[in-house]
């Protein structure tokens, strides 16, 4: 039995809205977060969740991508949303049981440097981004273990891949009503669970690229120890790569993407999908390179130059308009004022002997404000924010300039 200790936050879902509580297991005391999923509008909403109950179990092998400890689906009598359920006086709600971070987020770091005035240091800010980029080559190189057995969907199945049991009717094994905290044993029988034909196990083998497309700060959960972040929200995940042979599917892409990736992060590909294109996992890319502009910067670089320039953040995105602040006039000037207030109060904290107190914590803020990106590090945001995703590094490649700016930063390599 699970007590709960509070709401954390909500946020829109593909159909519906989740909310996520923090919660506490009574017997053992150990806290877990609880994702509630609302599927108000039949059993497409409650197919697009358990898609995201099946990633949660893909992926759950690698220690840097955040598994679910076990879900369930309720009905709710009466809560009927009339859109196409064959009862419509009861909707389903999806239950997913997620492990607890106690350090949040990175957006919780970046925002704590906001009020305090502060900086990541490079290495550390690297170290992280490198296990993020791992996280992510896990997907964009999956390859199912030999037991599992999978159906993979196209994108016409929705924004996820659908596995055996997703029949289309949106109620497959997974979507039956049972208690959080089944059998495992169960759940283990209904994860292998699906077409046991030769052709269904030799296919199992077969690499499948998958796409994260929703990758930000907000969606990096930094563990315990404050030095492995965990890529969590498997909503948006979908197969990878999509050729886009119809108009229909271009639009059911862009919608897709539309609801599912938060816009100063999604790619230039994704606001505006073309018939004979194809979607690939360089979409991730683009938000990596976002996502460290915002750990430097404070925001994402469109969001940055959106407010600058006043203008709409799609036309920024899709003009690949952005620039760091000291490439900037105003940029420039900021960074000269807060350099000599950081020189002020760093000599200020000189002045008291104390190696402690708030003005040696001032002084440590301030300097860490002031603190320059290097170039190496200039040139990984570049590299991912191509416009063209043929010109953005694969994720093997990416790791590879994270690895080699690494070497090049000093200070002693922490290790996860």
């Amino acid at each position: 039995m699970y007590v709960l200790l509070g709401t954390r936050y909500s946020v829109p879902c593909w159909g519906g809205f989740s909310y996520v509580y923090l919660v506490e297991d009574a017997s053992t005391h150990e806290l877990f977060a609880l994702k509630k999923i609302r599927c108000p509008f039949g059993s497409e909403s409650v197919r697009q969740a358990m898609r995201e109950v099946r990633a949660y179990r893909r992926f759950a092998h690698v220690p840097s991508i955040i598994s679910a400890v076990d879900h369930a689906v309720a009905t709710e009598r009466g809560a009927g949303g009339g859109g196409g359920d064959d009862d419509d006086d009861s909707a389903k709600t999806v239950y997913v049981l997620l492990p607890y971070y106690r350090r949040g987020n990175l957006q919780d770091m970046i925002n704590a440097n906001l009020v305090n005035h502060g900086s990541f240091p490079e290495r550390h800010l690297l170290m992280l981004f490198l296990g993020v980029c791992k996280a992510v080559r896990a997907m964009h190189e999956f390859r199912p273990p030999p037991a599992e057995r999978m159906h993979m969907g196209s994108e016409e199945d929705g924004p996820g891949p659908r596995d055996d049991d997703d029949d289309g009717d949106g109620d497959g094994d997974d979507a039956q009503e049972r208690p959080l905290m089944a059998s495992r044993d169960n759940q283990g029988a209904v994860a292998a669970g699906g077409n046991s034909s030769s052709s269904s196990s030799s296919s199992s083998s077969k690499a499948q690229s998958y796409a994260h497309r929703d990758i930000k700060p907000g969606n990096i959960m930094i563990d315990d120890s404050g030095s492995t972040p965990i890529l969590m929200d498997l909503g948006s995940v979908a197969p990878s790569p999509v050729a886009v042979t119809s108009p229909s599917l271009a639009l059911q892409i862009q919608d897709a993407a539309a609801e599912h990736s938060t816009m100063p992060y999604r790619a230039p590909e994704l606001f505006d999908v073309r018939t004979g294109s194809v979607v690939d996992a360089r979409s991730d890319i683009w938000s990596l390179g976002c996502t460290l502009y915002a750990c430097l910067v404070g925001k994402s670089p469109f969001e940055m130059r959106s407010d600058e320039t006043g203008g709409t953040l799609s036309l920024c995105v899709l003009g690949g308009d952005w620039r760091f602040p000291d490439e900037t006039p105003a940029g420039a000037k900021r960074i000269v004022a807060t350099t000599t207030i950081s020189q002020a109060k760093a000599r200020a904290a000189s002045a008291d002997h104390s190696s402690s107190g708030p003005a040696a914590a001032a002084a440590a803020a301030a300097a860490a404000a002031a603190m320059p990106i290097s170039e190496p590090v200039r040139q990984i945001v570049r590299r991912c924010l191509r416009v063209e995703p043929a010109e953005r590094p694969d994720i093997g490649e990416l790791i590879a300039l994270v690895e080699q700016a690494l070497e090049g930063l000093p200070g002693e390599a922490s290790t996860y």
